[in-house]
């Protein structure tokens, strides 16, 4: 697969402590009634065979570690450091979706999310699907409601294999203007900068040959 944006990798790799990211660039618009709308196919054929344990949707990235937020040193991937507060989801390799909003602290907020498309979502069955989330803020149609809709295949018009969504002031989001979205992913030991001295050791782990192709990776502002 190729990058959708010339400047950023091509695929995730956590052959670093079990974990990457990458950034799109900061979009702005004026209008607080709109939702930022993702759109992302991966490739996870050689994601969570190799260890890795979940990938990341991360909206409305604000802050950066190094202030106990909660790591008390910067985890640099790509020259840019991991948020400290988002929204958005974690799929694991069974399939199942998560809605998590980061919020600086060791403890966020997490929430299983129902598969309502009547379909089954299986990354060892059909490992290449494409991913749609649309984040409402505090007012217009989508107001403090987070929806995902993961179809089969490079496109959405592949079949529907999951499609859920959760609702509430808790997952809102305050209108500031500014979006940022990352994907992500992890394995199962990755160390905190909290255990090694507040820097972190960047070293192999357990899924060093776990890698994520992804393509079509795009945010736009959207309205209705």
């Amino acid at each position: 697969m190729s990058a959708a944006h010339s400047r950023k990798p091509a695929q995730l790799s956590l052959a670093i402590n079990d974990l990457d990211f990458v950034y799109l660039p900061i979009r702005t618009s004026t209008d607080a009634a709109r939702h930022c709308e993702v759109v992302c196919t991966v490739d996870c054929s050689w994601f969570y065979s190799q260890g890795a344990n979940h990938m990341v949707f991360a909206l409305d990235c604000t802050g950066g570690q190094g202030s106990y937020n909660p790591h008390c040193g910067p985890v640099l991937r790509h020259r840019q450091n991991l948020w400290a507060e988002a929204r958005g989801f974690i799929i694991f390799a069974d399939g199942a979706v998560m809605a998590e909003r980061w919020n600086g602290t060791a403890m966020p907020g997490l929430v299983a999310v129902a598969n309502t498309s009547g379909a089954t979502l299986d990354p060892a069955q059909t490992p290449v699907f494409t991913v749609r989330i649309q984040a409402g803020y505090r007012a217009g149609p989508l107001a403090d409601t987070l929806r995902i809709a993961i179809h089969q295949g490079i496109s959405l018009q592949g079949p529907v294999l999951f499609q859920g969504e959760v609702t509430g002031s808790g997952w809102g989001w305050d209108w500031t203007g500014s979006h940022r979205v990352a994907l992500a992913g992890i394995g199962p030991h990755f160390v905190t900068p909290n255990d090694t001295g507040c820097v972190e050791e960047r070293v192999p782990r357990g899924a060093p040959d776990a890698v994520l192709p992804f393509i079509h990776f795009k945010l736009r502002i959207a309205k209705g």
